[in-house]
């Protein structure tokens, strides 16, 4: 439950999950709130040092080279993701062209 939190997909079926589990709703409210509350406060934590960077670049070089470096990272970020998504599936099969 504490981890499902931190994963999208677990995060969307972690009810089903705990009910065929048959887990008590008390032991299920501990981990999901404990859960709920680190994940946020990672989230804010990590996402506040990012924006002051942010920030501090845009006003070393310039707010058009920041956003542009900004999309780079995320290009390569989807790029990254997809290419793992593939690697991840394995070779096609021969019907599959």
């Amino acid at each position: 439950m504490f981890l499902g939190r931190f994963v999208a997909f677990f995060r969307a079926v972690m009810l089903a999950l705990a009910g065929t589990a048959e887990m008590r709703y008390p032991r299920f409210l501990v981990y999901n709130a404990a859960g709920g509350i680190v994940c946020a406060a990672s989230v804010v934590l990590l996402g506040y040092p990012a924006a002051n960077s942010y920030a501090a670049v845009e006003r070393t070089v310039g707010r058009g080279a920041a956003l542009a470096a900004a999309a780079i990272v995320v290009v390569a970020l989807i790029v990254w993701r997809v290419h793992s998504i593939k690697r991840s599936a394995g070779p096609p099969h021969r019907g599959d062209r």
